[in-house]
């Protein structure tokens, strides 16, 4: 392939029954100037289509990471989703160990109670028998007196 400064050197052969040499060095020199423009343009888009690949693979890994990005928060989110689950179940079973354990010391304490009220009864029931033992005898002893 030429290139633009091959075809601006370019000679030619001088015969005698030849071109026209005014012609030919037109000619040429037409053909330079659109072959020197087509060759600058056919640079520029190989340098545009190269900077436009590197563009596209650097959108592609970012692309790429994007996705794996969105993949990994899908599974940090269900992970973050099991394991508020499982922390939730161990809250409900910790809850219902501490109301079994609640609902066991109030049954204790009521016991308890009951049983303090029966003592304390049977405490007033002799108190009470000894006051009205006390009351007989000093009745007694006033009857006695008269």
């Amino acid at each position: 392939m030429y290139t633009p400064v091959d075809l601006e050197n370019l000679k030619f052969k001088v015969s005698l029954i030849g071109f026209d040499r005014t012609e030919v060095m037109e000619f040429v020199t037409s053909i330079y100037s659109d072959f020197d423009r087509m060759y600058k343009e056919n640079i520029a888009l190989k340098d545009k289509n190269s900077m436009l690949s590197d563009a596209i693979k650097e959108y592609k890994a970012m692309e790429m990471a994007l996705r794996d990005t969105v993949v990994s928060a899908h599974s940090i989110s269900d992970d973050i989703k099991k394991n508020a689950h499982k922390e939730a179940e161990l809250i409900v079973i910790e809850a219902n160990n501490q109301k079994e354990d609640m609902l066991t010391k109030a049954k204790i304490e009521s016991e308890e109670i009951a049983l303090k009220t029966e003592k304390l009864k049977q405490e007033y029931n002799i108190y009470k028998s000894k006051v009205k033992g006390l009351i007989h005898a000093q009745t007694e002893i006033l009857e006695e007196l008269e």
